[in-house]
């Protein structure tokens, strides 16, 4: 790949303490996309990450050309570093990749293959089935909500796997209420939104941020970030007067 040649895609990163696998994260996600012949770079956020996360993923910096990390002092939340992740991207089409290699790098190729076609996202779909019943539970629930209330053809809103053109990461909307409400507020302004069945992978390292199946629903994280979605959906419910007359003007 050209060093000089400015990137056509860039896939933002958003890590956690995932020092155990953010290289290899960074490895397949170059390996992928060099051989479906994309321009690439990768856009590592370490979101305040309490261990060697930002060591591991800038000892890449010589090996990658097209990686770059940015890191935040403290933990900030997934949305926020999604956000500075696109912001500072330099690509015409934005992926979101989760850090921790449960979803299938080869599968960012078969979304940006529809999203060519003319969509202006594409998001993946999971197989909820592959997740532990009370959280499948929740996620089914939520999904239909979301597809009742806002007449959206998407069944899985919350997955982290996700291509865009730039056009639509217009940041003062993008994230206002959170991750999950990427796909209504994108409905909301006359977006083209697909969705593709996208594959699980087995956790190699680590564990869940959001998820522990030893706890009761989950545990107190998965019971927090419950409460808040609900509580975004809330906010976005009392908003839709605004929201409405913005995707007027768009």
């Amino acid at each position: 790949m050209n060093a000089g040649k400015s990137p056509s895609v860039s896939i933002i990163v958003p890590a956690f303490n995932e020092e155990g696998i953010i290289s290899t994260c960074i490895e397949e996600l170059f390996k992928v996309m060099r051989a479906a012949n994309y321009c690439t770079e990768v856009v590592v956020v370490n979101d305040g990450s309490t261990d060697q996360t930002l060591m591991k993923a800038k000892f890449n910096l010589k090996t990658y050309p097209y990686l770059r990390v940015l890191s935040f002092r403290r933990h900030h939340g997934k949305a926020t570093a999604l956000r500075e992740g696109i912001r500072a991207a330099r690509g015409d089409i934005v992926a979101l990749f989760d850090a921790d290699l449960q979803y299938d790098p080869s599968d960012l190729v078969m979304l940006l293959d529809v999203l060519n076609k003319g969509p202006d996202i594409v998001t993946g779909k999971r197989d909820f089935l592959r997740y532990q019943r009370t959280r499948a539970v929740f996620s089914t629930i939520y999904n239909r909500l979301l597809r009742l209330i806002f007449r959206l053809d998407v069944s899985d809103s919350n997955c982290g796997m996700k291509v865009l053109r730039r056009k639509t990461s217009n940041m003062d909307f993008l994230f206002r209420f959170g991750t999950a409400l990427m796909m209504p507020l994108l409905k909301l302004r006359g977006y083209r939104i697909a969705e593709r069945e996208v594959s699980l992978r087995q956790r190699k390292v680590g564990q869940s941020k959001f998820f522990d199946d030893r706890s009761f629903l989950g545990g107190w994280k998965h019971i927090k970030a419950v409460s808040y979605h609900s509580g975004m959906l809330l906010c976005l419910l009392a908003s839709l007067p605004s929201e409405w007359s913005r995707s007027r003007v768009h």
